[in-house]
């Protein structure tokens, strides 16, 4: 069994993978850690170095969870509707995102997104079109998966377990999963976080999920 590593330890290592990151000014960012979870507090120019600031932090041994705290404050503040034109330009742009299906809408640099679409990578690559632009503050994603031909319950929840037994990257042995209206609930335990969050993908790339709820418990 590996070693539990201590909250100091963790907190060092996740600071210098923040400032040894080039995509990220991390000269605003504070990081405390109790029991493993991570705080991200402070202030980031972009919402891309907020989500960033997540992944650098689930990377490091010893995270429990990440609970990012953090404010983007836009070093050029745009307006609403350039913001909507910015992120409804990127959406023509993606060759794997049908734009004709989704709306954008902008609130106080806040971007939403609707609509309703056949899979759930094109949800994805909208969410990680949105959050690119400049002056975006937040993506709130309220795009609707709806796979054609719907998928039964039982067919989507043998996938998700085959996919995660395939995959070398996860323990399996502790994940039960359960699917109603095409959405995976994973429950159970991992050993690490990048495990957690792993299963979690092997999830969302299945055939018909509309979304995952995951809530495995990391225990060392």
């Amino acid at each position: 069994m590996a070693a539990v590593r201590g909250d100091v330890d963790v907190r060092r290592d996740v600071l210098d993978a923040l400032n040894n990151d080039i995509r990220i000014d991390a000269a605003s960012v504070a990081v405390d850690v109790v029991g493993g979870v991570v705080y991200l507090r402070g202030t980031v120019p972009s919402y891309y170095q907020k989500q960033t600031a997540t992944e650098d932090a689930n990377r490091i041994k010893g995270v429990v969870d990440v609970v990012n705290e953090l404010r983007v404050a836009p070093v050029t503040p745009r307006t609403d509707q350039e913001i909507t034109n910015g992120v409804r330009a990127a959406l023509i742009r993606d060759i794997r995102v049908d734009e004709t299906r989704i709306n954008v809408d902008t609130i106080n640099g806040v971007v939403y997104l609707s609509g309703t679409v056949n899979s759930y990578s094109d949800k994805f690559y909208a969410d990680n079109d949105a959050w690119t632009v400049p002056g975006v503050i937040d993506v709130v994603n309220n795009i609707v998966v709806q796979p054609v031909p719907a998928r039964t319950d039982q067919d989507i929840a043998d996938d998700v377990r085959r996919a995660l037994i395939r995959d070398a990257r996860v323990d399996a042995s502790g994940i039960s999963v359960d699917v109603q209206s095409g959405v995976v609930y994973l429950r159970g335990s991992v050993p690490t976080v990048e495990q957690k969050w792993q299963a979690a993908d092997d999830a969302w790339w299945t055939t018909g999920v509309r979304s995952v709820v995951n809530e495995l418990a990391v225990i060392p």
